[in-house]
């Protein structure tokens, strides 16, 4: 049972041991400033709650005449539920009013967190995007931090902190330990009364995350996880999007001539993202609703119209920010006056569109009917972030995000069916107050010609989808088939259990690149959830530890793992295979798919094989539970080959599969085999490598594969 002890500080213990070592408060006000509060007071009791029986523990902190802080405690068997309770007073009515700074106005301290083995924490380095940060010394833990998960001997533990209605909490190194801070995003707060944060303890990572925002969504009384939501059928096709085809030059005729070249290739592209560079814009501010005439001479209707008739393209999107474009709306324009009642001006000067459902709903209504005409389908928003830049201490950040998030997305809801593309949208603030939308970006962009610009991309897709992949399946961003990473990338994004999709310029496709990514008709081939590291890896950072990034997944009842080589200095990287690496396979003797030798072994779920990459190289592993007689393995030219078949029957000496193409089929067995038929006609199956492979190549459409034993 976790408890708090209070011994000069606050202690937390769970069975009797420190969790979180001497907890002390501060307020900073914009009369006093900063302010170290005393304790003055503890009540404690006893409750029985919806989840059981709880103590509760108020700590009550005071400046005589100044300032009462109630920070309290909820401490069940494996969770610590905190929230803070804050009061300024006033001498007299008629003076003026002391009030809570906007940002960090209330500030916990937290000296340490004893006897921590490993860890790995989550922070925002930029506005919008997030990544890990492993180091266990605290005071170094990078400002706007999130989460910080821990390994002891005895458990693993979690600390996320929570955005409520209009505070929120976040976490930064201090002197000695680190401090949870507090922040309003506007001035004139007399008071706080918001949720701090959660602590969790659990043996199992995964179950300790899961954990861990079950609880935030029952104290905020929101629900935004992934298993609530609907993965936009789009988006289960192959994509090409504009960006790094063209960057701000996209237009018209450049967008034709891709999509021309795709289909030459036999590349079976099925949606098309116009990407930032379309919009008319004037000082780096949305002039208007319609594209850029000089790119787009005939408007959207006649491309869209064109795309579809002429290249089979069956979804368009646009690129859009969350403020309309980076700087907003142009104040100076005609949209600006038309919409005028929908639209908020910051104390910056700025325009953006309204922080208040209603009103912010409007405005993107008229632009997303317009664009509906037009013949888009979709959308991705761009900027999110932004919402805590425009609006800095003039609107609370947990009322602005919901409100901007409600307008948006019942727009989206309407015109899109919840079509639509969440970037730039990491900030706590914007993860947890998306109504409905169910695609996220998990990572900073594809940047082509950074040379080391694939390790921080995985690391960050990785390991952000430890926790981002609790709400979202993550868009691990966009690639070029003509690139050094080229393969790596592919590999990863079939990891992702996202999107997948291109943005090759004009005559640089590889196709072969693409093809083991994607079936015929361009459905690609995705993984049953979002690829995440390892529980051995979670809290290693593969760049600077000598091993491997690992990533896991799901298909079809088979596990996939993935090992990248990604340590900038080490010539080699060594690490562990396992089923264990998988969670929720609960076979005790499973095949091992070497995906790139076409080698196959057994394996006991405890079993651990250990895998030395040299410099760049990467692997892919199959890990399928081992049936009785006939075990499948899938077509083996696509990644995740686990996705391409499906077993219609098995029986004491037969197996019946259907397969969703034409390709190379591979099955283990110790069985010999009396005969083998594809769509009732005879075959052979050549056995390699503790392999059996059938030669499906010439087949149409799906078909049924008979293997008699």
């Amino acid at each position: 049972m976790f408890e708090i002890v209070n011994e000069k500080e606050l202690i937390v213990k769970k069975d009797k041991k420190k969790v979180l070592d001497q907890i002390t408060l501060e307020i900073a006000t914009d009369q006093l400033g900063n302010i170290t509060l005393d304790l003055t007071d503890l009540k404690q009791s006893n409750h029985n709650g919806n989840k059981g029986s709880y103590d509760r523990y108020e700590f009550i902190y005071s400046l005589e005449k100044k300032a009462n802080v109630s920070l309290i405690f909820h401490c069940y068997e494996k969770t610590i539920q905190a929230f803070v309770e804050a009061r300024l007073e006033s001498e007299r009515l008629f003076a003026l009013n002391d009030s809570f700074q906007a940002n960090d106005g209330i500030r916990i301290h937290v000296t340490d967190i004893p006897n921590m083995e490993k860890m790995v924490a989550h922070y925002r380095h930029k506005d919008w995007w997030s990544r890990p940060y492993f180091d266990t010394n605290l005071t170094d833990l990078p400002k706007r931090t999130t989460s910080i998960t821990w390994k002891k001997t005895d458990s693993n533990y979690q600390l996320m902190t929570i955005v409520g209605e209009t505070f929120k909490t976040e976490m930064q190194g201090a002197e000695k330990g680190f401090t949870i801070t507090v922040s309003s995003n506007d001035h004139g707060r007399e008071s706080c009364q918001t949720p701090l944060f959660v602590l969790t303890e659990n043996e199992n990572t995964f179950d300790l995350i899961k954990q861990t925002i079950t609880e935030i969504g029952t104290i905020i009384q929101k629900e935004p996880f992934i298993e609530n939501k609907r993965y936009p059928e789009k988006l289960d096709y192959f994509g090409w999007c504009s960006w790094d085809a063209f960057y701000q030059k996209v237009n018209e005729k450049g967008i034709v001539e891709k999509i021309q070249e795709l289909n030459e290739q036999n590349v079976p592209v099925k949606w098309v993202m116009i990407d930032d560079g379309w919009s008319e814009i004037k000082d780096d501010r949305l002039h208007a609703f319609t594209p850029d005439q000089e790119k787009f001479p005939n408007g959207f209707k006649s491309l869209t119209k064109k795309l579809r008739q002429d290249y089979g393209i069956e979804s368009i999107g646009v690129w859009h920010t969350l403020a309309g474009y980076w700087g907003g709306v142009d104040p100076n324009s005609k949209l600006a006056d038309d919409m005028q009642a929908f639209l908020y001006k910051t104390t910056a000067d700025k325009l953006i569109p309204y922080p208040q459902k209603g009103k912010g709903f409007s405005f993107w209504d008229a632009w997303h009917q317009y664009l509906k005409e037009q013949g888009i389908d979709f959308v991705k928003v761009d900027g999110q972030s932004a919402i805590h830049n425009f609006l800095n201490s003039q609107k609370p950040i947990g009322q602005a995000s919901t409100e901007t998030h409600k307008g948006l997305e019942a727009s989206v809801g309407i015109h899109f069916d919840q079509n639509i593309i969440n970037c730039m949208g990491l900030a706590p603030e914007n993860i947890w107050n998306r109504p409905i939308s169910a695609v996220s970006r998990s990572s900073d962009d594809f940047v082509p010609d950074d040379e080391q610009g694939f390790a921080e991309h995985a690391v960050q897709n990785v390991y952000n989808s430890y926790y981002h992949g609790e709400f979202y399946y993550g868009d691990w961003d966009m690639f070029w088939t003509k690139h050094k990473d080229a393969k790596r990338h592919a590999l990863l994004r079939a990891m992702s259990g996202g999107p997948i999709y291109t943005s090759d310029k004009v005559g640089e496709t590889d196709a072969n690149i693409i093809q083991s990514l994607i079936y015929q008709n361009g459905r690609i081939v995705r993984c049953d959830q979002v690829g995440r590291p390892t529980a051995d890896t979670l809290m290693v950072n593969p760049t600077n530890d000598e091993v491997p990034l690992k990533v896991w997944n799901k298909s079809n009842g088979v596990g996939v793992i993935a090992a990248f080589h990604i340590h900038p200095e080490a010539n080699e990287v060594s690490g562990i295979i396992s089923p264990s690496d998988i969670q929720d396979l609960n076979a005790e003797r499973y095949i091992v798919f070497d995906y790139y030798n076409q080698k196959v072994e057994q394996m006991n779920k405890t079993d651990k094989k250990i895998i030395s990459l040299s410099k760049d190289e990467y692997v892919l592993y199959h890990i399928i539970p081992l049936r009785e007689k006939v075990t499948p393995v899938g077509l083996i030219d696509k990644y995740i080959s686990s996705h391409t078949y499906r077993v219609l029957s098995e029986s004491a000496n037969k197996m019946i599969i259907q397969l969703k193409e034409a390709g190379r089929f591979a099955f283990v067995s110790e069985e010999s085999h009396s005969e083998i038929m594809i769509n009732g006609k005879r075959t052979t199956a050549m056995k390699t490598e503790g392999l059996y492979i059938v030669d499906c190549t010439d087949e149409e459409g799906e078909f049924v594969i008979e293997l008699n034993y």
